[in-house]
């Protein structure tokens, strides 16, 4: 301590070291500011919100409703704190082109919502995986090989099939009421159904599982659409306040079920026409595709599998 005793005697010493040394400080410290503002971009003007909420209480039932009044207040892009989550709006026909086509790249990975992650089994499906290129292979299978003309074509039979049952349900039902706008719906699902393992499942069994599927696919539905509040406060996604996602690990499960019997019934089908030394042929279901894919490319794994039907069954 004899050094400090020796420099705090010398007064005007400390003052001019200490004056120096806050000169430094300050000039540090605005210099790292400086660089810390030109490293964040500035974010685009918004309403103010609450703490801890944000603008979560005056969103209101109807979001779109806001936001479009909030676009006639802030501009065609602008931000709005919604609990912990900080979302860019934008609703200008140029930005969206900037967004979903120009920078597609940068903008088309996002945050998997809980409900969404547990349905497409991890985000391994094409909605919810990140841009990367597992991504790319599952969109690659997707349009090259499922929805190519080859195969589109080799399903056409089970689509014909059920158009043409539709046909003879009306024409049992002439006379009578008929709401078209649900005999379209179930038509359309049942076309679906058909593509995807009707070359598996027949007859009862066929429309035993689809209507499960139907049913299950609904609630599901009618679940991913409801505002959860643990994606907007991921601090109380451990208490799942709202029970959603105990809903969705049950209705998953159970779509991994009748997946899993479909997947197994195929499987055993194939092997035992390669045991035979026969080609499968005939009426080719999705489902088929996907599994004669996995085989030329053991880097697919059957969850992706499952993955790309159920989003096949989605979009």
């Amino acid at each position: 301590m004899g050094w400090w005793r020796s420099y705090a005697g010398d007064e005007r010493f400390s003052s001019s070291t200490l004056t120096i040394l806050i000169s430094i400080f300050v000039v540090l410290w605005l210099v790292v500011k400086k660089q810390r503002k030109a490293a964040i971009p500035s974010l685009p003007p918004g309403p103010r919100g609450l703490p801890i909420v944000g603008y979560l209480p005056f969103v209101g039932t109807e979001l779109h409703t806001k936001f479009h009044q909030l676009c006639g207040i802030y501009g065609p892009i602008y931000k709005v704190w919604l609990g912990n989550k900080l979302p860019i709006v934008i609703s200008s026909p140029s930005l969206v082109k900037e967004v979903v086509r120009d920078q597609d790249a940068i903008f088309s990975n996002r945050d998997t919502n809980i409900v969404g992650n547990i349905v497409s089994y991890g985000g391994a499906d094409i909605a919810f995986s990140l841009n990367c290129p597992n991504w790319k292979m599952l969109w690659k299978i997707f349009v090259r090989e499922m929805l190519s003309p080859a195969n589109l074509d080799s399903t056409f039979p089970l689509r014909r099939e059920e158009v043409r049952n539709t046909i003879r349900n009306v024409y049992n039902k002439k006379g009578t009421h008929i709401d078209l706008g649900d005999m379209a719906y179930v038509t359309v699902m049942n076309a679906i159904m058909n593509m995807l393992w009707g070359g598996t499942l027949h007859g009862v069994e066929r429309a035993k599982f689809g209507a499960e599927f139907k049913h299950i696919f609904a609630e599901f539905v009618m679940i991913i659409g409801k505002p959860n509040v643990s994606d907007l406060f991921p601090a109380l996604a451990r208490f799942d306040l709202q029970g959603l996602k105990r809903k969705e690990k049950r209705i998953s499960e159970t779509i991994d079920g009748v997946l899993d019997y479909a997947i197994d019934k195929q499987i055993k089908s194939l092997a035992k026409a390669k045991e035979e030394g026969k080609t499968k042929t005939g009426q080719k279901d999705l489902l088929q595709v996907l599994l004669e894919l996995r085989e030329q490319d053991p880097s697919m794994s059957m969850m992706q599998v499952k993955a790309l039907v159920f989003y096949f069954r989605a979009e």
